[in-house]
């Protein structure tokens, strides 16, 4: 028996991707300064990357802009799609300028091989914080 796909299913497939909805979660939270002082870059954002460790079924990182109020909602490759379950590194990138802007966070943040954050994604995460030191 051979299975046929028409040019209509073959596009639903396609932009659903792989993996079983079941797999992915909504994870959303805040970051902030460490003592709580709200970020002050032009460009700001969050990435989770999968970890060596990580029991993701779709390796996959996912990322969101940063608000000027420090709330973030990650997302795989569309906005609201979620995230993976799995073990990420938390990274974050934060400039003073859209355009050869400095960094202003301490370097450890800005790689997921060095970031002191890493997280467990099992299930919906909404309280997720993270502060970040301002570079010297």
């Amino acid at each position: 028996m051979v299975c046929a796909l028409t040019l209509p299913s073959l596009a639903v497939c396609l932009l659903a991707g792989c993996g079983d909805s079941r797999d992915v979660v909504q994870v959303s939270g805040r970051v902030q300064y460490t003592g709580g002082a709200p970020l002050n870059g032009a460009v700001r954002f969050i990435r989770f990357e999968p970890t060596d460790e990580s029991t993701a079924k779709i390796r996959k990182a996912a990322s969101a802009e940063i608000a000027p109020d420090g709330t973030f909602d990650l997302y795989t490759r569309k906005p609201g799609d979620g995230v993976f379950r799995g073990r990420y590194a938390v990274s974050f990138t934060v400039l003073s300028g859209a355009t050869n802007g400095k960094s202003l966070i301490a370097p450890d943040y800005e790689s997921a091989t060095t970031t002191p954050y890493v997280v467990d994604v099992n299930d919906d995460m909404s309280d997720l914080v993270y502060e970040l030191e301002k570079r010297m």
